[in-house]
């Protein structure tokens, strides 16, 4: 039977270590090894991003040799994004359990076989089992990315740096997604094989650099507050020294220094980690909250993005203008990337997300009606730039909701659910492109953002709190503005 006093003493003794710990992430400079952390993490998330979309690049090619209907390369979409889901879920579990780090491994492992597979496919049916297994692979790694991020910067920092490695994803990523695409399948597609082989290409090509930063993640330190949870207090202090040293890898003979007290080897019982705890009490409505506004923005964005170059083929444009004309549009989300790493700094969460919900509400609706090709590629350029200044901060917020007992399971199911939305979302609007035509997409979309202005306000302002503030409950103002 447990002892009250011992326990009573073990939750002091861990309070203790977690303040100290936060003071001291705050108080370690922003320095170059804070900003190499910031480029292994980003590097995968772009190649992550750019999978995520090629194939909707190329749906036009597949399509054409395979005689696919609409609702056939939604699907292809559709399970990349559900094989995410799957795999953010398994990702949240190990890493809660063993580590953020672990997740690694097989993330990219699994991508790497699931790209080559792709680009052998012999049929559309090996094609979608493929691109199932690389979104499995997909899925861990946005994860573990936002929750490993979160925990390694200093508070004030924190919101732009995860906002930063969405610039590599959500901004950069997706406009790089469609310049490869725009190259391989444009002045390329001869000396790639013709149509039939070029899309082959880009849906392997990646394989390559994702080895490279499954090498280069080595370096990346394990969170020191999911050491900490673990009850290793030495690791702890061998991270923060390193950081704090500016090196992400330990020299040999360096002494750690002791950051959190207690003598050499000490070690803090475990926390134990219930999963079910994102489902009860204060936690439950931030779960409720951060995945209906995740399912609307991620499952609009998707929708858009998959079908835009086939909307732009129905306008009577060719694939590889098509392409191009994406390529431009997504300048717009890169602009919405860097200006959520400017927001994550400056703005409360919930002003970013409720009113930027509804400027998409309005842009979208704008973009239904519009008859003129080049208001569709401004509008489009603008809604791509709200939809990554979204999606930026519902990442910023989603690690901020959850104790880091149970954070990589809450962002991973976070995660899950948008990314279930994201593979339902590209059904729906072929549906509903076949039915009325593709303003109806866009009409879809608007009252997406409207459900997601509505439910930004029920969740906790978190903005300027250290990660162990948020997670207790010690809630910011809830009044709108900024800093």
């Amino acid at each position: 039977m447990t002892n009250p006093a011992s326990s009573k003493e073990s939750r002091e003794l861990r309070d203790r270590a977690g303040q100290d710990l936060a003071s001291s992430l705050d108080c370690i400079p922003f320095r170059r090894a804070h900003v190499f952390i910031l480029v292994l993490v980003a590097a995968g998330t772009l190649i992550n991003a750019i999978e995520e979309y090629n194939v909707g690049l190329a749906a036009p090619l597949i399509a054409r040799e395979w005689s696919l209907s609409n609702v056939q390369v939604g699907l292809l979409t559709t399970l990349t994004f559900a094989g995410m889901a799957i795999g953010s879920l398994i990702a949240g579990v190990t890493a809660d359990r063993y580590g953020r780090r672990v997740t690694y491994t097989y993330n990219f492992a699994l991508y790497t076989v699931g790209a080559l597979l792709a680009a052998f496919s012999p049929s559309f049916g090996w094609l979608l089992a493929a691109r199932f297994i690389v979104g499995i692979g997909l899925g861990g790694e946005t994860n573990t990315a936002l929750t490993l991020v979160a925990e390694l910067m200093p508070t004030r920092f924190r919101g732009a740096a995860v906002a930063t490695v969405n610039v590599a994803g959500g901004g950069l990523g997706i406009f790089a997604s469609s310049a490869l695409a725009a190259l391989m399948l444009g002045p390329l597609e001869a000396a790639l094989g013709g149509p039939e082989v070029a899309w082959r290409w880009l849906l392997g090509v990646l394989a390559i650099p994702a080895l490279l930063v499954f090498v280069y993640r080595w370096f990346l330190p394990e969170s020191p507050r999911y050491l900490l949870v673990a009850g290793r207090v030495d690791d702890v202090n061998k991270v923060l020294t390193r950081l704090a040293t500016n090196r992400l890898r330990a020299v040999h003979g360096m002494e750690a220094t002791r950051y959190i007290g207690g003598a050499e080897g000490t070690r803090l019982p475990r926390q134990r980690v219930r999963l079910a705890e994102v489902f009860e009490g204060r936690l439950a409505r931030n779960t409720v909250v951060i995945w209906v506004v995740s399912a609307m923005t991620f499952g609009a964005q998707v929708a858009v993005t998959v079908f835009m170059p086939t909307l732009l083929v129905s306008r009577g444009l060719d694939v590889s203008t098509a392409l191009v004309y994406t390529m431009l549009i997504n300048v717009g989300g890169l602009l919405g990337a860097l200006l959520a790493t400017a927001f994550g700094y400056w703005f409360r969460r919930r002003v970013v997300l409720g009113y930027g919900a509804l400027v998409a509400v309005v842009v979208a609706v704008a973009l239904a009606g519009s008859s003129s090709l080049f208001m569709v590629l401004v509008l489009a350029g603008l809604l791509q730039l709200m939809f990554i200044l979204l999606n930026t901060t519902t990442f910023i917020w989603a690690p901020e909701l959850y104790p880091t007992r149970v954070r990589a399971f809450g962002t991973g199911a976070m995660v899950t659910v948008f990314l279930l939305a994201a593979s339902i979302a590209p059904l729906l609007a072929g549906a509903v492109a076949d039915a009325i035509g593709a303003g109806g997409v866009f009409v879809m979309v608007g009252v997406m953002y409207v459900i997601m202005a509505a439910t930004v306000w029920f969740g906790p302002e978190t903005q300027g709190l250290s990660l162990e503030e948020a997670s207790e409950g010690r809630i910011g103002d809830t009044g709108s503005g900024g800093r």
